[in-house]
């Protein structure tokens, strides 16, 4: 597969101080910044293999992720409205399905560059990749004043690799902050995660995933929607793994299971959603 045309805008350094700094920058929402590829093993809820058995990790000695598992295995990207109202009410009540879509309306409408020169994850001109979105902590904000609403809206560019986030005043549905990012890696959202798995499948690697579910199934794999996929960020450790995956390139590693039936192990799997390609672990 041919790696995204891009002519990235110029980005900030990646030095190990400046990533602590925008890791402490972004802590505290509804996304969680990447670790390691080898910060913590995961264990599956079930057995990971097409037939019943151990997981079969096609040599890959155990299975290592950046975050807990994404509860994100739809294509929302919602992880906190809880509603379908208009408002919440105080500084408490997570966002409504409304606010979300009108901070995100007010995030795009105010910065004419992220609207029209960005990419997401489809590599569609114009648009930024939504994330998320999450009721901001004003408890710091020495402005903020009682019963105020903020949202911050986090988006990511592929364009240029970098992410965004935007905090909306839901009150005047202006944006009252803009911070953004290169070599910060949120979790990915249940968008992110089923484009991943499409890019897997569209691969030669994709054939030990067909093989794993007629084995699991009985039927042969016709679409990505047999399978619910959630998502882990994915950056490397020293130098295993692909090399764009340190943090330059968005790369994810999925789970996936079969619809109403077992686990189907992709852990040992790096999809580079950058690039559109996909590796194996070594």
């Amino acid at each position: 597969m041919n790696e995204r045309a891009k002519e990235p805008r110029a980005k900030e350094p990646r030095g190990k101080e400046q990533r602590i700094a925008l890791r402490r920058l972004f802590a505290g929402t509804a996304l969680a910044v990447a670790g390691t590829a080898a910060m913590v093993a995961v264990t599956l809820p079930m057995e990971a293999s097409g037939n019943g058995g151990p997981p079969q990790t096609r040599g890959e000695a155990a299975p290592h992720a950046a975050a807990t598992p994404s509860p994100s295995t739809t294509d929302t990207g919602n992880a906190s409205g809880n509603t379908s109202g208009n408002a919440g009410t105080g500084a408490a009540d997570p966002l409504t399905d409304d606010e979300i879509t009108r901070a995100q309306q007010a995030a795009l409408a105010g910065d004419r560059t992220l609207r029209t020169t960005s990419e997401d994850v489809q590599g569609e001109d114009g648009t930024p990749q939504f994330l998320t979105a999450d009721l901001t902590d004003l408890t710091a904000e020495s402005s903020g004043r009682e019963g105020e609403r903020h949202a911050d809206v986090f988006f990511y560019d592929y364009r240029d690799d970098r992410f965004v986030k935007k905090t909306v005043d839901l009150g005047t549905g202006k944006v009252v902050r803009t911070d953004s990012a290169t070599g910060v890696q949120p979790a990915p959202s249940g968008q992110e995660s089923r484009e991943a798995l499409k890019v897997l499948l569209a691969s030669p690697l994709g054939e030990g995933v067909r093989q794993d579910f007629q084995a699991a199934t009985g039927r042969p794999l016709a679409a990505p929607a047999q399978l619910r996929v959630q998502g882990l960020v994915y950056e490397r450790s020293g130098t295993a793994g692909p090399a764009d995956c340190d943090g330059a390139h968005r790369c994810v590693r999925l789970f996936t299971r079969v619809v109403g039936g077992p686990w189907i192990d992709t852990r040992q799997f790096v999809i580079d959603l950058s690039a559109r390609t996909a590796h194996r672990l070594p």
